[in-house]
């Protein structure tokens, strides 16, 4: 009986430390000097990613990890943060500091050298590269659709789209571009004939003075619509806008701003001049609302009210979903509507005031 019970307390004593051996030691990486050849992000699940951070906008952090490729992640969502170089970071009340940053327990400690400032992530609006590295400003992404209808139709239909962003912590340059081509075979001729052939190139430059308010210097699109008859539109104005809501997961924001407009047209009626322009009050509201980790919804419109010459009032609506598949790539689902509510007639027509499609796409982020 004492042999049994020696044995139970030596096991008993003994028991911890051979646990404590076996026990595997909580992985993260070195921080002290940071030498560290990658970014390393913690998420609140205890998952760690490694890779570059590129930006914090909105409350959320998008993060290019070197298997995953770029995600967007809550700053709710991060654990701990260790940079491996300079960043730029904007507080709420408008202070831009720079240095290397350390998230941990809702506390980012920015450190310059032997310097460490202490602040709390809830007072952060933006975070950008200062690296000097021109690449960790930007990100975007390519599109391409295709669709081909073949038996007692013949059809092709192409849709090429990119978007790109270049974000400091006090500015944002955006540009888009979408170009759209359809094509059939004429059952009566046999000969291909054009159904659609549009391009469209926008840009804007905000400033942000405040969490919630900016100023547009410069927005500016190019429109070309062949089967509209328009053979050039040029817009170029200023604007201000305002974020009336922002979630985390849903951003609303609208914005305003005046404009002048040139507009050639392909044909026009007998004693018409082939040329208007305008002034142009710009109207526009958008929506970002993140449904799901992996599902994105985004919507945009805009309505130019010009002078009756020039259409009168001129509509733009962009609205879809984005999947995330794998890496970088994710699946587009977007529905474009344009509308013209006074369309110039042409020589022989008058254009349809509405054009809209549907577009499914493969998309790479970069």
């Amino acid at each position: 009986m004492k042999s049994i019970s020696l044995l139970l307390l030596t096991t008993s004593l003994l028991f911890p430390i051979v646990s404590s051996a076996n026990q595997t030691p909580v992985w993260k990486p070195k921080s002290g000097d940071f030498k560290q050849k990658y970014d390393w992000l913690k998420t609140s699940s205890g998952e760690w990613l490694k890779g570059d951070l590129i930006t914090l906008y909105d409350e959320d952090i998008e993060f290019d990890s070197d298997e995953f490729g770029i995600q967007t992640i809550d700053i709710d969502d991060v654990a701990e943060l260790y940079t491996k170089g300079k960043q730029s970071i904007r507080l709420n009340d408008g202070t831009v500091l720079t240095g290397k940053l350390v998230i941990q327990d809702k506390l980012l400690t920015l450190i310059n050298g032997q310097e460490k400032q202490q602040i709390a992530v809830n007072n952060l609006l933006s975070i950008a590269s200062a690296n000097g590295n021109e690449r960790d400003y930007w990100d975007g992404e390519i599109n391409f659709g295709t669709n081909f209808r073949r038996g007692n139709s013949e059809q092709s239909d192409y849709t090429l789209s990119g978007e790109a962003q270049r974000r400091t912590a006090t500015t944002r340059l955006s540009g888009e571009f979408v170009s759209n081509f359809s094509e059939r075979v004429s059952q009566d001729t046999g000969k291909k004939e054009q159904t659609t052939n549009d391009q469209r190139l926008s840009t804007s430059f905000d400033w942000f003075f405040s969490p919630k308010t900016f100023i547009r210097v410069a927005d500016y699109e190019y429109f070309a619509d062949e089967l509209g008859n328009i053979d050039n539109r040029h817009t170029l104005g200023f604007g201000v806008g305002y974020e009336m809501l922002d979630t985390g997961n849903f951003v609303w924001e609208i914005s305003a701003g005046p404009s002048y407009q040139s507009t050639r047209y392909i044909t026009v009626e007998a004693g018409e001049d082939d040329k208007e322009t305008s002034g142009v009050l710009n109207l526009g509201t958008a929506v970002q609302w993140d449904i799901t980790k992996d599902i994105e919804f985004d919507a945009d419109y805009q309505v130019k009210i010009v002078s009756e010459e020039a259409g009168e009032y001129i509509h733009r609506l962009k609205a879809g979903f984005e999947v995330d598949l794998i890496g970088d790539f994710d699946l587009d689902l977007t529905f474009y509507l344009d509308r013209i509510e006074n369309p110039k007639p042409t020589d022989t027509s008058t254009p349809d005031k509405n054009d809209y499609r549907f577009v499914v796409s493969l998309g790479y982020e970069f």
